[in-house]
């Protein structure tokens, strides 16, 4: 504490001494890291405090699209039009498309993507992925995608199903239907997502599956405005 008293006065000599032009020049000189580092610091408080006070915490929906570097997260062509057609109000709650994932399911297990999928399936946070038709059905044998059968998107979209033989012997060994295949769907035709083909697979804990059923009649749809609620 002496050390820092005396370093103190020894400073404000200096500085009485000098014109305000060189007080100006000879702090910046010396302390500028000091001074960016605290206004850095303020700027990330004053951001976190604005986030966690306008940012609604909850979701109505969260999608995942991986492998592909399209503009296919939030504010996007695709987000405002989904967000439009089915009359969300983000100001509630939370739109939140992910195009920041790639991963290959054949050999994920170190990879940090890989291990955030699957935390946000864990936690009940991720609605859907989407990825390549092949991509899909490799991720479906791990057991982290929901099983359709018998459900009303099943139904829907019988004809559309992706299906993926279960790794684990203990989940049988019938192939699954474990996705819904969108390679002629808008997010290849008209936002290029994805070159080719292109299927959905929902969370094996997926939170909000009516919110999946209204991105699939959107993204299924011919494009005209509509109202998805």
């Amino acid at each position: 504490m002496d050390a820092l008293k005396r370093w103190y006065r020894a400073e404000r000599r200096k500085l009485r001494a000098l014109s305000r032009r060189a007080k100006i020049e000879y702090i910046w000189q010396y302390y500028k890291l000091w001074i960016i580092g605290i206004v850095a610091l303020l700027s990330f408080s004053v951001y976190i405090a604005v986030h966690r006070l306008t940012v609604p915490a909850d979701n109505w929906f969260y999608i995942t699209f991986a492998n592909t570097y399209a503009e296919a997260g939030n504010g996007s062509e695709l987000w405002r039009g989904f967000v439009d057609a089915a009359g969300y109000d983000v100001r509630e709650k939370n739109v939140y498309f992910n195009n920041s994932c790639y991963f290959d399911p054949s050999d994920a297990r170190y990879n940090a993507y890989y291990t955030y999928f699957v935390a946000y399936v864990e936690a009940g946070t991720l609605d859907a992925i989407t990825m390549e038709r092949d991509d899909l059905t490799l991720l479906g044998t791990r057991g982290r995608l929901l099983d359709l059968s018998g459900g009303t998107l099943a139904e829907t979209y019988a004809d559309r199903l992706v299906y993926a033989v279960p790794a684990n012997p203990e989940y049988g060994s019938d192939p699954l239907p474990i996705g819904i295949d969108l390679s002629d769907s808008r997010l290849v035709t008209e936002f290029h997502i994805y070159n080719e083909s292109c299927a959905l697979g929902l969370s094996a804990n997926c939170p909000h599956p009516e919110a999946v059923a209204r991105f699939l009649d959107y993204v299924l749809s011919d494009g005209a405005e509509g109202d998805l609620s």
